[in-house]
């Protein structure tokens, strides 16, 4: 089966030709290219004791936009996140642009993002206080393709139900704990932020005004514990928009890969000549220093105290002792990359001394 490495191997040269690629793009084409291959450098060899299975494995690259890389890191994220999970429900809240603001992140994403994210923090915090008369918590991701690979600015926030009080004393929930607050004041808070910052760039000169005034989508969806919630983030913080298991085909020329329709759910294809597919990931790749995860309120790092104000509030409380159990069973063990494949036992490691190059 076709890798992504295969197809950027394949067609790197034409790409450079055609695109006037970035610093960071140029590295995740070659870390691509060689995660997993001897051109990574030291080699580890893999023994297994129960059935004698031995090979050579070589290092991965890394790359946040590599598809074989940031599995463990994913699992890591994952528990650690566990830690802080607080034992209320969660609220999914998605705050989604016009697509004409489109070219100003293609053109200057360092400073879109950031500004997406600000005005999205502020919006939460503002409406947290002034409806649940407190500091509420939330986790954002930012995410900027659609199913299909093209160009979909958005950002996913996680959100606990209720506020810590000023005072610390009080966890404040919401008078239906399935509703948090509604989606347009929401909106229209973060849609003034946004426009007032975002106008400040250059590239806002070619959108035109009436996309100011637009409904901006901000998608409130109640998601219960929030676990399911947390592993569906944690698969955007470290890879690209697709994996190789969604490579369908590739001729040496074409690329067909299947992703699944948002609406109907259906699963659908897309074939792309090599270059164009290499487009259409690699436009997905932040400028360096762009971070997609953001904390803020009582899980934002200032605010340690906070959360545990909050954690120990509702610890006390009957109706969530059997939540509070069942989040301490939670276990995300990262399944071992050196498993044998033959018969899944752990295999030993040795790494393999440096080959001497021929001076001849």
């Amino acid at each position: 089966m076709a890798e992504l490495a295969d197809i950027f191997r394949d067609h790197q040269e034409e790409y450079f030709r055609q695109n006037n690629a970035p610093t960071e793009v140029v590295r995740a084409v070659f870390d691509v290219i060689k995660c997993c291959t001897p051109e990574m450098g030291r080699s580890i060899l893999c023994t297994c004791k129960d059935c004698g299975h031995t090979e050579i494995r070589y290092q991965s690259c890394g790359n946040r936009n590599c598809p074989k890389c940031g599995h463990n890191k994913v699992v890591e994220w994952i528990a650690k996140r566990m830690t802080e999970l607080l034992p209320v429900d969660y609220f999914m809240i998605t705050f989604t642009l016009p697509h004409e603001f489109n070219v100003v992140f293609k053109h200057n994403a360092a400073k879109a993002v950031k500004i997406f994210f600000k005005a999205a923090s502020e919006a939460l915090l503002e409406i947290g206080l002034s409806h649940l008369h407190g500091t509420i918590g939330f986790m954002m991701i930012y995410q900027s393709w659609r199913r299909d690979g093209g160009s979909h600015p958005h950002i996913h926030a996680l959100v606990p139900c209720g506020a810590l009080s000023e005072d610390k004393q009080t966890w404040n929930f919401p008078q239906d704990r399935n509703f948090i607050f509604n989606e347009i004041p929401l909106m229209r808070l973060f849609r003034g932020k946004f426009n007032a910052a975002i106008r400040e760039l250059p590239e806002a000169d070619k959108i035109g005004k009436t996309t100011f005034f637009k409904d901006y989508v901000v998608h409130i969806k109640f998601v219960a514990d929030g676990v399911p919630a947390f592993k569906y983030l944690a698969a955007y913080t470290q890879r690209g928009f697709l994996g190789n298991d969604r490579i369908v085909a590739y001729d040496g020329q074409n690329v067909t890969f299947r992703y699944q329709e948002g609406e109907s759910r259906r699963m659908r294809k897309r074939t792309l000549p090599a270059v164009e597919f290499m487009q259409l990931y690699l436009q997905h790749v932040l400028p360096k220093g762009v971070q997609r995860i953001r904390y803020g309120g009582i899980w934002g790092a200032p605010a340690r105290k906070r959360l545990a104000a909050a954690k120990e509030i509702l610890s006390v409380m009957p109706e969530y002792a059997e939540v509070i159990a069942i989040l301490a069973k939670q276990s995300f063990v990262a399944p071992s990359p050196y498993q044998c494949p033959k018969c899944h036992a752990i295999m030993e490691r040795q790494l393999c001394p440096l080959e001497k190059k021929d001076s001849s």
